[in-house]
């Protein structure tokens, strides 16, 4: 402030606009060194920004790959069966394709056994003491549960025997006839195994010899193989396949389990989509801008690791599988081939082929048939585990990526201090100046004053 005001006081005696050329005179100094800075801050950020994108598509792509690296990602079925008022079907990733017949004979169920009847939910039974049920179970093993019920009414009954953690539960129904409508209900689990007797030692609480319901096994009969199973739903019969049985058969019925690709083509179809994304987010940071709105347009051109990268992204789509099978080796076995633009397109026909005829070959070449495999260390993952963990370690904290913007973030650090440096360098030489015309200046008023 104190050089600005000398400034404005220095024209006194010669006339000139001394404050402007003081101006013009700093900035002519630091415009060369501060056209240099700002171009290499300019580059440092922009290089970050591009490597960010960079970063991004990568991430978008390893997803496009992960729908593929597991074995798992290829086992879709799907059920065809015409009886589901019979049994349903539910494939999962474990599941064989084939043909099936199944007959429901049986369907499981379980013990329900009716108490005598009470006038009210709160009756006091019993005298009001305290009154002890034995459950055992199964019937004949000797196997006894004990359980105090200090609250003696039908809802007292209820409430401690579902509060003991048994396989049997209770309910009380009011069936609403009668003087004495209510009933206790006790029910167990499917099974023929799960039966169980009930006993009280109350003269007026009192359990039927004569359940309301028996426990019995399901027992259907499956490509003419006839099982028991404690359960309407099971799971141990055909691999991978839950049979949920609903009612008996009227005859035996036929199903089959077929296996579902059109989710693997799904997935195909997306990693293509966003190969062709991200090959046109790297033409654009690698041509230079022309007339372009892009602001990052070009500003990874001629840039040695945005090249190696995009050759390695590349090699994920046109080099060998580590797990070769078959007649599926490259991509290209499946109809998805790389144009000279450097995007992907797929044969229909070829794709088709490989996934109705070569399927296995197909999960073998993709995933190697292996689950949730580490992207750590050195495995022959297939062509997606490969393609995935060579993104890992571009994208990696110690990775191609982050040395490069680590260093462009370290220039730009630099340049702020050299920004800072030719701040304070810029002040010294305003302050020579200032100083010179100020000596100009006192110069002339001596001169006006002599020759006056």
């Amino acid at each position: 402030m104190a050089g600005s005001d000398i400034i404005g006081a220095l024209n006194a005696g010669s006339g000139f606009d001394t404050k402007s050329i003081v101006d013009a005179l700093v900035a002519a100094e630091r415009a060369p060194k501060q056209s240099q800075i700002d171009r290499g801050i300019e580059q440092s950020e922009a290089k970050i920004s591009a490597y960010g994108v960079v970063t991004s598509a990568l991430q978008s792509l390893q997803s496009a790959f992960a729908g593929l690296k597991d074995a798992s990602d290829y086992q879709y079925f799907a059920v065809n069966n015409q009886f589901t008022d019979e049994f349903v079907i539910t494939a999962s990733v474990d599941s064989d394709p084939g043909n099936h017949t199944v007959f429901v004979d049986t369907l499981a169920s379980a013990q329900s056994t009716g108490s005598s009847y009470f006038s009210g939910a709160d009756q006091e039974l019993n005298g009001g003491s305290p009154i002890t049920i034995t459950i055992e179970s199964p019937v004949g093993s000797g196997s006894n549960t004990t359980i105090e019920i200090s609250s003696a009414t039908p809802q007292g009954i209820v409430d401690t025997i579902n509060a003991a953690g048994l396989d049997v539960s209770a309910n009380l129904f009011d069936l609403g006839t009668g003087e004495n409508p209510f009933q206790i209900v006790l029910t167990g689990q499917t099974g023929a195994e799960n039966d169980f007797a009930v006993s009280s030692d109350a003269a007026d609480v009192t359990f039927s010899g004569t359940n309301l319901i028996d426990a019995e096994n399901a027992v259907v009969v499956v490509d003419g193989i006839t099982f028991q199973r404690p359960s309407n739903q099971i799971t141990d019969i055909l691999d991978g396949t839950t049979l949920s049985l609903q009612n008996q058969s009227a005859s035996t019925r036929s199903f089959s389990v077929e296996r579902n690709v059109a989710p693997v083509e799904e997935s195909i179809r997306n990693l293509v989509a966003v190969f062709n994304d991200v090959q046109t987010v790297f033409n654009t940071l690698k041509t230079p801008a022309d007339n372009s709105e892009e602001e990052l347009a070009g500003s990874l051109s001629g840039d040695s690791t945005f090249r190696s990268i995009r050759d390695q992204v590349r090699d994920m789509v046109t080099g060998v599988s580590s797990t070769p099978s078959g007649d599926i080796n490259y991509f290209s076995d499946l109809g998805v081939s790389i144009t000279r633009s450097g995007t992907l397109e797929i044969d229909e026909s070829a794709l088709a082929t490989a996934l109705s005829t070569n399927f296995s070959d197909v999960v073998s070449a993709l995933s190697a048939d292996t689950e949730d495999q580490s992207e750590f260390g050195a495995a022959s993952r297939g062509l997606a585990g490969d393609a995935s963990k060579t993104i890992t370690d571009l994208i990696a904290s110690s990775g191609p990526i982050r040395t490069v913007t680590d260093n462009a973030e370290d220039k730009s650090a630099q340049f702020a201090i050299e920004l800072e440096d030719l701040d304070s360098r810029m002040e010294a030489i305003r302050a020579r100046y200032v100083a010179q015309f100020a000596a100009m200046e006192s110069l002339v008023d001596q001169m006006n004053s002599t020759r006056e």
